[in-house]
């Protein structure tokens, strides 16, 4: 929900334009640092993430494998000389034989292809393995900015908690000083509020770590005085259909399958590994005896009278075979873990709407009417207490819910690669 994922290419593209829907912007505030929107947060993080910064070198590394299994062995120069130095008719040089031949070998099994075919499985594997890598690394800087916008969301609950209370406090204090109550009132409701404000400066604290947090996601300081966007408009759930159809593009999923691609490919070369090669080579002979040349050539190869790379060979089929459970367990476990959080978001969205519609209007209410029957003597300061502390833990509940939604829809999002959000409402509209 936080962000959009959109197939292209076979790549995850992510696009931070679902929160910018949900997020309200703020007001400016006068500050020297400017506010910091999810956008920034997105491009930073692509563009400074120290997690995301090993993968040109990675690549530039399969480059250079490729290159070199590209590369034909070299041809061979050998020069033999023979009758020489010996006794009789071969004392000296004079009988002697100088053979200077050529020969190259001629890998059989089209052994280069199949080498060229590992590397660019290899680097198909990588790309898969820095998507989800990339994926996983904008998840985490999503999910540290609703955690820093969650943080915003306590401070300016807490704060409101303090009026209340400051409020209620001078209201017992004219009782007070009327005679209408004693003492033990005003130490009550003084004793909250330095509770409260005890607690205004807790919560100040985790915002600034929740905001170092944020910063550490792109290696840098924080630079920002506060947040773009809101936790309260929440999107409808996707549809359950989606989730199950988007199994076979989750990054997981192709990830399994580049594991595939690469041990088939390892098996192909196993498989022409096991094909003997040949040499083949030509050259001249010089007979200083005679005071002639001749032409000679040559021809080689091994006996396969045993195959020497047949556990090579079993080895790679184990391989694919692991491969292949791996990718039948990794759909299993991706569909189950869908299905878990997409409940759990379905019961906090439930929760959010209740406490929307039902809980808080009911809190309300009831602290007006406390406050109301407290001045009156109807009331007392006990009673007035519990009500603040009911409507105020009914508005923390909503702040959870609210993030637990968004976070949810985020972990949707990053386990499937998509916009769920958005195909879900188009697909509403084409019914």
């Amino acid at each position: 929900m936080i962000y959009r994922i959109f197939p292209l290419s076979g790549r995850a593209v992510i696009c931070p334009t679902m929160l910018l829907l949900l997020l309200f912007t703020l007001p400016l505030q006068a500050n020297t640092r400017p506010e910091l929107s999810l956008a920034t947060v997105i491009e930073r993080t692509l563009l400074q993430s120290p997690r995301l910064q090993q993968f040109p070198y990675q690549q530039r590394a399969l480059e250079a494998q490729k290159l070199q299994a590209g590369l034909p062995p070299n041809p061979q120069l050998q020069a033999d000389l023979e009758n020489v130095l010996g006794s009789g008719d071969n004392r000296g040089f004079s009988a002697a034989e100088l053979t200077v031949s050529l020969s190259q070998l001629i890998e059989m099994g089209d052994k280069r292809q199949r080498r060229i075919d590992v590397v660019d499985a290899r680097s198909s594997q990588l790309q898969q393995n820095f998507e989800r890598q990339r994926l996983d690394t904008l998840s985490d800087a999503t999910a540290k900015y609703l955690q820093a916008l969650r943080a915003d969301a306590l401070i300016s609950w807490n704060q409101r908690r303090i009026q209340v209370e400051q409020q209620a406090l001078a209201i017992i204090k004219q009782r007070a000083a009327a005679g209408a109550v004693g003492q033990a009132d005003v130490l009550r409701m003084q004793l909250l509020l330095e509770r409260s404000e005890s607690r205004q400066q807790q919560l100040g604290g985790a915002q600034q770590l929740a905001y170092q947090q944020l910063a550490s996601s792109w290696g840098g300081e924080v630079d920002f005085a506060s947040l773009e966007g809101q936790l309260q408009s929440l999107s409808v759930l996707p549809r359950r259909e989606l989730l199950e159809q988007a199994i076979a593009n989750s990054p997981a999923y192709l990830q399994s399958h580049a594991l595939i691609r690469l041990r088939e490919a390892q098996l192909r070369l196993s498989e022409a590994q096991a094909r003997a090669d040949i040499t083949v080579g030509a050259g001249i002979r010089r007979l200083q005896e005679l005071n002639d040349n001749a032409l000679v050539f040559s021809f080689s190869m091994p006996l396969q009278f045993h195959d020497r790379n047949q556990g090579n060979i079993a080895s790679a089929h184990a391989e694919l075979e692991a491969g292949l459970v791996q990718q039948q367990l990794t759909q299993t476990e991706m569909r189950m873990a869908l299905l878990e959080i997409y409940q759990a978001m379905q019961n906090n969205h439930l929760q959010t709407y209740r406490l929307q519609q039902q809980l808080i209007p009911l809190t309300s209410d009831l602290l007006k009417q406390v406050e109301t029957g407290y001045q009156s003597g109807q009331y007392n300061v006990l009673q007035w207490v519990d009500a603040q502390a009911e409507s105020f833990t009914v508005e923390r509940e909503l702040i959870e819910a609210q993030t637990a939604v968004h976070l949810q829809l985020l972990e949707l999002e990053r386990l499937t690669g998509m916009a769920l959000m958005s195909v879900s409402s188009a697909a509403d509209q084409e019914k």
